[in-house]
């Protein structure tokens, strides 16, 4: 791969392209700038810039979803994009789906420690039959993120 960006470059994350979970992280990082701080080479992978942000942690991101930040007295910096519309016209809440547990617990206490692949399967299967009245999607799409992580440790075992 060629890396069009590299460690210490200032950016703005765009629009996504429209794979769901790109899209899901995307929308709630748009507009939002940051420091490439590690860039992965490897063809094939599909995040290879790791964007750290000014007042958060690294999250990686393809490069369709980047535009460089122009440094100051070399042109007019590129403007921030507005965040998503479907989060910018509403408040975040905890939906009935993710905190209906007879626990009392929400899902995302759990998913916050878990990898991206983990933190989706168990998110799948928490609201199986809740949001949707169909739960074999549900399922089958926690099924999908299993596979993904199980083939993630083989690769690296």
């Amino acid at each position: 791969m060629t890396a069009n960006f590299k460690a210490g470059d200032r950016v703005v994350i765009g629009e996504a392209g429209g794979y769901e979970p790109q899209a899901v992280a995307n929308a709630l990082y748009r507009g939002r700038q940051g420091t490439v701080t590690n860039v992965i080479t490897e063809d094939g992978y599909p995040y290879p810039y790791e964007v750290t942000f000014d007042n958060g942690g690294p999250l990686g991101f393809a490069e369709t979803e980047l535009t460089p930040v122009r440094p100051e007295g070399q042109g007019v910096v590129e403007p921030r994009l507005p965040a998503a519309p479907e989060l910018a016209s509403r408040t975040v809440v905890s939906p009935e789906h993710y905190t209906s547990h007879p626990s009392g617990i929400e899902c995302i206490e759990i998913t916050q420690h878990m990898n991206f692949p983990l933190g989706n399967a168990m998110k799948y299967i928490w609201r199986a039959g809740l949001k949707h009245p169909d739960a074999i999607t549900d399922l089958e799409k926690a099924k999908q993120y299993i596979e993904i992580e199980i083939e993630r440790i083989r690769e690296f075992a």
